[in-house]
């Protein structure tokens, strides 16, 4: 399978620049204490400068790899030297934006890249400017938090152009489903850098022959051992399993590390009820690992959810929306996943049971109120795939069905009458993260291109 988009690294170069002087003068831009101002005196401060630097970014996230900082000393002709170039054109096809650090860097603007200004002060703040003016794209940091969260922005962008998602289709256009969905995966390519490819829904099952009770079963054991009540038949359970590990195959196979298949098709295809399995708890596994996987071939709710699992590291819930009251929404699917706080923290409790009246068909129940978070992100993006409507609101309770699309989850929101007439725009599954992220799809939205409706 294509490397989880998740474990991407931003690659930095550090560059750090330094104003020193040929000899003693002062001026309208220069004043001090002569024995300050010396060669020898502002080759040292630089030098600590420099020292300074490279500690700070000690403090820097995890999503960022740094190249080796470059010392971008310069004098008052204010002509950055070829050597000091060089060194910044180093591995430059790897450079995901430059870290200008101190002084600005003239004629850093040249290789088009992004640029990230780590300055406090008026430096920070004109370079970026003028770099926006001819059309480099330039960001200023303060310190280290706000690098931090700049840079958690470009990491996101970064992760949804190196997700490739497998989408196993009956072929229709629209599928009947979801008319909204959006037609065209090259938009996406062009927007985002977020690929498709479309493959028959039923290829995969060749791949499901392939994989063996063995390969299977400890999988389906350890879903099992580890649910709460089970009411799912667990002879065909491992079916649920296979279908997983089959898709898994088809990802690796194609290079891709993104999921969704057909639901409407590939149930009248029968070919489920022949096999016994529904394809829900491949959805809740791959979440769970950090694979953005949706239902229905649906590429609105697959982008959002891509988007908000990268952003908040934490898996995604989607389903379809209702309108309770004016104050209260209900959103129901049977694809929750677990670990729903947060990629590394306790998995929620779960029950298992069956999506089907026969028995077959594991879907997780999960009680979203048991959540460290009450408030959750709604988010999807219209069939223009340009605009994504999102909303806040609050979990008040969970609700089981004991066949079909369950659980229930119930939200309290401000106007939620109003929130399904915006979804018209946009259509109706919709993407779900714990934690209010508003803002940050907002920022996200002036650096990846598209727009935001608030619900």
């Amino acid at each position: 399978m294509k490397d989880l988009a998740m474990n991407t690294k931003l690659i930095v170069r550090p560059i750090i620049g330094c104003l020193t002087h040929s000899h003693f003068w002062e001026g309208p831009c220069r004043a001090g204490y002569r024995e300050e101002m010396t060669v020898e005196a502002e080759s040292a401060a630089a030098d600590q400068a420099f020292e300074a630097a490279k500690k700070v970014l000690e403090g820097a996230a995890e999503e960022i790899h740094f190249l080796e900082a470059v010392d971008a000393r310069y004098d008052e002709k204010f002509i950055v030297g070829k050597d000091v170039f060089a060194k910044i054109e180093e591995d430059m096809d790897q450079v995901d934006f430059f870290l200008c650090m101190n002084w600005r860097i003239p004629k850093l603007e040249r290789y088009k890249k992004p640029i990230v200004i780590l300055q406090n002060g008026n430096e920070g703040i004109d370079f970026a400017a003028y770099c926006r003016n001819i059309g480099v794209e330039a960001y200023v940091a303060m310190d280290i938090q706000d690098l931090n969260e700049i840079a958690h922005l470009l990491w996101v962008r970064k992760a949804v152009s190196e997700t490739r998602a497998l989408v196993l289709t009956a072929g229709g256009q629209p599928t009947f489903g979801i008319q909204s969905l959006i037609r065209d995966p090259e938009v996406l390519r062009q927007r985002y850098g977020f690929e498709v490819i479309k493959l028959p829904f039923r290829e995969i099952f060749k791949y499901m022959d392939q994989i063996t009770d063995e390969e299977a079963k400890p999988i389906a054991d350890r879903i099992i051992n580890g649910s709460k009540e089970t009411k799912v038949n667990t002879d065909w359970f491992i079916n649920d399993v296979k279908y997983y590990l089959a898709a898994k195959k088809m990802m690796d196979i194609y290079d891709c590390n993104a999921f969704s298949t057909a639901c409407h098709e590939l149930c009248t295809s029968e070919i489920p009820q022949e096999r016994k399995f529904t394809p829900c708890m491949c959805h809740s596994l791959m979440k769970d690992e950090g694979i953005p996987s949706g239902c229905e071939e649906d590429l609105n709710a697959l982008l959002a959810m891509t988007i908000l699992q990268y952003a908040a590291h934490r898996p995604a819930f989607m389903g379809n929306p209702n309108h309770e009251t004016d104050e209260l929404l209900r959103i129901h699917h049977a694809v929750p996943a677990l670990c729903m706080n947060g990629y590394g923290t306790k998995p929620l409790e779960y029950k298992l049971w069956a999506f089907t009246g026969q028995g077959f068909g594991g879907k997780l129940q999960v009680d979203f109120t048991e959540n460290e978070q009450d408030h959750v992100t709604l988010a999807r993006f219209n069939p223009a795939g340009d605009t994504v409507c999102v909303k806040v609101g609050q979990v008040l309770r969970s609700e089981y069905d004991e066949v079909y699309c369950s659980p229930y989850y119930y939200i309290q929101m401000d106007d939620a009458r109003r929130y399904m007439h915006h979804l018209a725009g946009f259509g109706h599954h919709q993407v779900l993260v714990f934690g209010d992220y508003m803002q940050e799809l907002k920022d996200l939205a002036e650096i990846m291109n598209f727009k935001v409706l608030e619900g």
